[in-house]
């Protein structure tokens, strides 16, 4: 019993339980999902009077660039995310906001002021790698980083590895109104990589991010959909 309340896959699904619950609890607040590529621009739309979030998702801001008296915005270094506000002479025009992250990736927001309540905005780019170990997060390409990738890649293209172990599984997770169960395992010298597959079987818009199954020992994780519509199924694939 100890050794199962102490295992990685126990640790990951009570997490997962209760952030579950704190998402569900903030579902009134709305959620924009904006999928880019590095120099891209997107638009969105913001509160013009209450305070909005943006994260990149799997990557953190490093820095900001805006015509000045245009947003109050304030960093939450510890996350890698910004929280900005209209001012008074800006609520009712188009806004620019650029933004680079850790990973070197530039983005440029266009956003629309809005008589809404508060929105968060998750920037989503296929180019990177969500993780947990800080040499992983460098730029420059390292052994270590490439193995991740390499694992990651065959992973969601079910497809064989060298080195690597593969077994298909079932194992079912009863987590109530969204359904999880591992679906395959990768088992090698230095990594263990995990398929699950989340259906929302909820009638509610749920948000999937990668905090979720962050845990000691859990090196990567990639999450095919950030936001799940009812019914709607996601892989999630998870390298320790």
């Amino acid at each position: 019993m100890k050794k199962l309340l102490t295992s990685p896959l126990f640790l990951i699904i009570l997490t997962f339980l209760c952030l579950c619950a704190i998402l569900l609890a903030e579902s009134a607040l709305a959620t924009q999902v904006k999928s880019v590529e590095d120099g891209e621009e997107f638009t969105a739309e913001i509160s013009k009077t209450e305070i909005n979030r943006i994260k990149v998702s799997g990557d953190r801001i490093r820095s900001i660039q805006n015509n000045e008296g245009e947003l109050t915005i304030s960093r939450d270094d510890k996350l890698g995310e910004i929280y900005i506000r209209t001012t008074a002479f800006t609520e009712n025009k188009p806004l620019n906001l650029f933004i680079v992250t850790e990973q070197n990736f530039t983005y440029k927001a266009l956003l629309y002021p809005k008589a809404i309540p508060s929105e968060q905005i998750i920037i989503k780019n296929e180019n990177v790698v969500a993780n947990s170990d800080a040499e992983v997060a460098k730029v420059t390409k390292n052994s270590y980083q490439t193995q991740i990738i390499a694992l990651l890649k065959a992973m969601r293209l079910k497809t064989k590895l060298e080195g690597y172990v593969i077994k298909q599984e079932r194992y079912y997770i009863d987590l109530g109104d969204i359904g999880m169960r591992r679906i395959s395992t990768y088992k090698g010298q230095n990594f263990i990589g995990e398929t699950f597959l989340l259906k929302n079987s909820t009638s509610r818009v749920i948000p999937v991010e990668e905090k979720m199954f962050f845990k000691n020992g859990v090196r990567a994780i990639k999450i095919e959909k950030q936001e799940l519509l009812p019914d709607e199924v996601t892989e999630i694939f998870v390298v320790s």
